[in-house]
């Protein structure tokens, strides 16, 4: 399922991710794309606007799904403008997540694991 909300999506596989990619107008600022699956200060790639932007996009998103045994299986992608909406100036990021990962990030806010200061 995808949903869609201007150029901004939310998807429940990467193939759907991919399509929304894929209507991106090449005037975009950026594109950043979460490379591992951790919610904590997750380490990103930048992209800007190239022909080869879709193809790129689905190798870090591949790569960061290799660490499915840890973090579970990524079972949404985001696909956002840093300005809400999304206008064909805007920049965007990828943002990856699995039920584990979600989980773990609401123990870190909770304080399960110490103070985050």
């Amino acid at each position: 399922m995808i949903v869609y909300n201007g150029y901004s999506a939310e998807c429940t596989n990467l193939k759907e991710l991919l399509r929304a990619v894929k209507r991106l107008p090449n005037t975009i600022k950026s594109l950043e794309v979460q490379s591992e699956l951790v919610h904590f200060n997750p380490s990103i790639q930048k992209l800007n606007w190239s022909k080869d932007l879709y193809k790129q996009v689905k190798q870090i998103i591949e790569q960061a799904m290799d660490q499915e045994e840890y973090f579970g299986k990524v079972d949404k992608f985001y696909l956002l403008s840093y300005y809400g909406k999304g206008g064909e100036n805007d920049p965007f990021y990828i943002k990856l997540s699995s039920e584990k990962s979600r989980g773990y990030a609401e123990m870190m806010s909770a304080g399960h694991y110490g103070k985050l200061d």
